[in-house]
């Protein structure tokens, strides 16, 4: 190359005007002459042995040229990003002129490249990890749950009422379609049900058992299946039975039907020790994700719209892997929200830009702190990977692409776990020379003290926090630096309770709620220490739609 020029118009795009001298081109029309003199038969001679001007005349006078200058362009153009140290976030912009014989030959290209980050000073984050309680209060919600969940079902003779569970045939029709059509179906009457049976139970309320009735309602305007929304249903119901809910006492017996304890005592202290260790890792993931906000806050980076755009198809890719998991499809996860691709995409953006940022401050962390990712760490990587997907791969099958790729995501937990522990230290350190003060503040001069108990020396208030921040623990959520990275996002959230608009049976539970039946003695140790029984919410889907609906 003869000369290179590179313009910024930004921060994250560069424009290199690159000129190139004729002896180039002639050098590149050569390499071109042997190239194509192996991949065409040219009559008359063995191939690869035709005189150039044979070639020349059997694909035209300028083939060869183009063809070189084809190859020299793309050369040129990376040697000058790598000269220049710019790392190109996508395919250049090129601008290429005809050739013209024997004149030196320029052409440009513009690119999106990775702008520099100015990071902010990491010794001022300051984020307070939050305190983890467990009340008494909170050991009570649960306590309350597995007796909800041990409740039994018992046959009563009287009138149906909200909160009562019944044995019913069901047929529901929209016109000549038969929706449902159950026999002895059980479900439990509430009066707020949601999806195609909404408006039943005000029908099913003051029925007895034997009795049968006809009756229309109107399914939701905004129900997911559009071909049902707004169309009137049409019931058959014939009540088989009415049951209450008894709930047990709250002792020993209900300690023992959790199948992990003996007294009602350590059943009440198998809770508190379960939700102080939920709580624990929630709190120590909080404080992992807003510590990294303000260092990423502090931090000042053009993001080019090229990445935003790729990190926002990765979130579709893993929203609509997580949706294959549970046997969704984008589209229906789409049409139950009611967004097209296009604005779904448009509100992941936000996202994808903060997580775009994120990335590369930790990136310019790691180039600052000189962290690196070993070839044992790559393997590592791989060995984790290899469990998940279940094929092992060695080092020397990657690519170099591939290699890069691991190793920038090694760096980056590095990074992150790197300013958690600086973070966490930091924050034991102001606390127990917080403590310290707090302590000399309350004791009386020295000159009251006994004789025994003076200082040794005028350092001792120092030396208490200098203790306190050695024994600052690092923060044990942090992810192993060969470990792969995990993301939890709204997105995977939405896709979870994704609803395609089908109809299972009435009272069904949703996915991960647990429904009590007759004789049921073990409960799960997830739902001793579900948080959501503590909230005093009801779980969602209490009462979902029937089986083999539209």
């Amino acid at each position: 190359m003869k000369k290179v020029t590179v313009e910024r118009p930004s921060k994250s795009e560069a424009i290199l005007t690159i000129e190139l001298g004729w002896d180039e081109l002639e050098k590149a029309s050569e390499r071109a002459y042997r190239e194509l003199a192996q991949r065409y038969n040219v009559p008359g001679f063995r191939r690869g042995h035709a005189p150039r001007s044979m070639l020349e005349r059997m694909l035209g006078g300028e083939s060869l040229y183009e063809h070189g200058l084809e190859h020299l362009v793309e050369d040129s153009y990376r040697e000058a990003m790598r000269e220049n140290h710019l790392a190109p976030l996508g395919q250049p912009d090129l601008e290429t002129p005809p050739m013209r014989p024997n004149e030196d030959y320029t052409f440009t290209a513009r690119v999106p490249v990775a702008a520099p980050v100015e990071l902010g000073d990491l010794d001022a984050v300051r984020v307070e990890r939050p305190r983890v309680e467990v009340s008494e209060a909170d050991i009570d919600r649960v306590v309350n749950d597995l007796r909800e969940q041990q409740a039994l079902w018992i046959p009563v003779e009287r009138p149906a009422t909200v909160g009562d569970q019944v044995i019913a045939d069901l047929k529901l029709t929209v016109g000549d379609r038969v929706i449902n059509d159950l026999q002895d179906n059980p479900f439990e009457l509430t009066d707020e049900r949601a999806g195609v049976f909404h408006g039943m139970d005000e029908h099913l309320i003051g029925m007895s058992e034997g009795e049968s009735k006809e009756f229309t309602t109107t399914i939701p305007e905004d129900y997911a299946n559009t071909e049902l929304a707004g169309q009137e249903g049409h019931y058959v119901v014939t009540l088989k039975g009415v049951k209450v809910r008894e709930l047990p006492e709250i002792d020993d017996e209900l300690a023992k039907a959790s199948g992990e304890f003996d007294t009602l005592g350590g059943l009440r202290e198998g809770i508190r020790d379960e939700l102080r260790e939920r709580r624990e890792t929630n709190a120590d993931r909080d404080f992992r994700e807003r510590v990294l906000a303000a260092v990423a806050d502090q931090a000042e980076v053009e993001i080019h719209p090229i990445m935003v755009r790729e990190e926002v198809d990765a979130m579709v890719r893993e929203t609509r892997n997580m949706l294959e998991q549970s046997h969704f499809g984008l589209e229906q996860f789409l049409s139950a929200s009611g967004k097209t691709e296009e604005a779904y995409r448009q509100e992941l953006e936000p996202e994808a830009r903060a997580r775009v940022k994120r990335n590369l401050v930790l990136l310019a962390i790691a180039e600052r702190e000189g962290l690196t990712a070993t070839d044992d760490e790559t393997q590592a990587w791989l060995d984790v990977l290899g469990r998940v997907g279940g094929k092992r791969r060695r080092l020397r099958d990657l690519s170099r692409g591939q290699r890069e790729f691991i190793a920038e995501r090694i760096r980056r937990e590095k990074a992150t776990t790197f300013v958690i522990d600086a973070a966490t230290a930091r924050t034991a350190a102001e606390a127990g020379a917080a403590a310290a003060a707090r302590a000399g503040a309350d004791e009386p001069p020295a000159d009251e003290l006994p004789a025994d108990e003076l200082p040794a020396d005028e350092s001792s208030a120092a030396a208490r926090a200098d203790m306190a921040e050695t024994m600052a623990s690092p923060d044990e959520t942090a992810a192993p630096a060969a470990a792969p990275e995990t993301a939890t996002t709204e997105t995977e959230a939405a896709a979870a309770t994704a609803d395609d608009g089908g109809a299972s049976a009435p009272g069904a539970p949703s996915d991960g709620e647990t429904t009590p039946t007759e004789g049921s003695a073990t409960i799960p140790t997830e739902a001793i220490v579900s948080e959501s029984t503590m909230s005093g919410e009801a779980p969602e889907g209490t009462m979902a739609a029937p089986k083999g609906g539209a």
